[in-house]
């Protein structure tokens, strides 16, 4: 008699039945693992952005364009780099006072000329006796040469007449007088204040003494 009996088909149907079932578990498994894998690489695929390659800082710019050189035949090679300045005009200079020009406001002396060089003729022209007569005294002791005194027109005040270059000389004497302010006028031909050409003869100044400090003055 045999003490192992033999199993019993159900068993083996169901251990058949355990060990498929293992299987397709185990299979179902690796299939999961699998697809999880292809969809994490296709998710991080997608995630990574694709790098963009930045803009080198080393990147050359272009090369400026080369100027040409000058020719030796190019006129304007000949030209000089640089041309000395033009020299600045000189400042202005106010020109001197025109002694003939009648005016004298500056405080310069006047160059006057030897008194002894100098020709006056006085003529009177008030009623005042002798006023010529004692103005060319006074002339005189002053070194000027005087011609015999006249008698002149009626005038309306005092005046000195000068020959062309004489004006100064006329306004020295008129200065020495005291009597700066003149007027002085150039001799006019005819002579003024009705005094004869031979009487003036060469005088370089004439005084015509009119109805004012001068006539009085000589008195």
């Amino acid at each position: 008699m045999d003490l192992n009996p033999a199993p019993n088909n159900n068993q083996m149907a169901l251990k058949g039945m355990l060990l498929v079932l293992a299987l397709i578990a185990a299979g179902a498994f690796v299939l999961a693992r699998g697809l999880d894998d292809d969809n994490s690489t296709t998710a991080t695929s997608q995630v990574t952005p694709t790098a963009t390659s930045a803009p080198s800082e080393h990147t050359q710019s272009p090369a400026p364009a080369e100027t040409p050189e000058p020719s030796d035949n190019d006129p304007s090679n000949n030209q000089q780099v640089s041309e000395d300045p033009e020299p600045a005009d000189p400042p202005a200079t106010q020109a001197p006072d025109d002694p003939s020009s009648g005016n004298n406001d500056s405080d310069e002396p006047l160059l006057c000329r030897n008194p002894a060089t100098i020709q006056v003729l006085v003529a009177n022209s008030t009623n005042v006796v002798g006023a010529a007569g004692r103005l060319s005294t006074e002339l005189n002791t002053l070194n000027y040469v005087t011609l015999s005194p006249v008698n002149a027109q009626p005038q309306t005040g005092s005046a000195f007449y000068y020959r062309a270059g004489y004006e100064v000389d006329a306004m020295c004497i008129a200065s020495k007088l005291g009597v700066n302010e003149g007027p002085f006028f150039v001799i006019s031909d005819p002579p003024p204040g009705g005094i004869p050409r031979d009487r003036l003869g060469n005088a370089s100044v004439l005084i015509i003494i009119g109805p004012d400090n001068l006539a009085q003055r000589s008195s």
